[in-house]
């Protein structure tokens, strides 16, 4: 079976069968600010340092390349930092090195509640906040720092969550009426039917006086 690209990307945090609706992520420009370091000390620097010693050319186009490599693991962290509303609940990723990443789960009938703050100029502007993720009977919270239209997000939790509880009570229900379904068949199988010689008007009077 063909495994859906987002699901691929991500499947080091999914169970078996379970699917992906939605993304939250942090906001793209966070990263300038990393780049802009590794771009000055692997790109302007070694430029200038090739300027005034040619003989060192390939010294410098290798810090070039580990600048390219840096950057790509910037792009990595980024993208590995979120949220994923599934099926299931909500997964918080977090990667603060190739070697160094978490993962919070909470499932729907475990959330109690979700809240988001947004504050400042640059995040009122850009529309990014943090937003925080309460789990029933625990101390922590899951949180994403800088996330992108928080709003959306805790829109989204609370549609797939309601989605996933109206889904959930009506499959307790038939398994109810399953069981209850096997619990009567299961009685007359070992006791029989009720008396047939109560008419219908005696179970009509039984059945007023009860």
């Amino acid at each position: 079976m063909k495994i859906p690209f987002r699901e691929y990307l991500f499947q080091d945090y999914l169970e078996d069968g379970e699917k992906i609706y939605f993304v939250g992520h942090r906001i793209v420009f966070i990263m300038f600010r990393d780049f802009a370091r590794i771009i000055a000390i692997h790109g302007i620097l070694p430029l200038i340092l090739w300027l005034f010693f040619p003989n060192l050319f390939w010294i410098m186009v290798g810090v070039a390349v580990l600048g390219v490599v840096r950057i790509l693991l910037v792009i990595q962290d980024w993208f590995y930092d979120c949220w994923l509303v599934t099926n299931m609940g909500i997964i918080g990723v977090e990667w603060t090195g190739f070697f160094d990443r978490t993962s919070d789960r909470v499932e729907y009938q475990s959330i109690e509640g979700i809240s988001y703050k947004i504050k400042g100029v640059l995040p009122t502007m850009f529309n990014y906040g943090n937003i925080t993720l309460a789990k029933l009977g625990a101390q922590t919270n899951v949180k994403l720092k800088d996330a992108y239209n928080p709003k959306r997000i805790e829109k989204n939790v609370v549609k797939f969550q309601d989605k996933f509880m109206t889904k959930k009570n009506f499959t307790d229900q038939e398994v109810l009426k399953q069981l209850l379904s096997e619990l009567v068949a299961t009685h007359v199988q070992e006791h029989g039917l009720p008396d047939e010689a109560m008419d219908e008007s005696k179970i009509k009077e039984f059945s007023k006086k009860e």
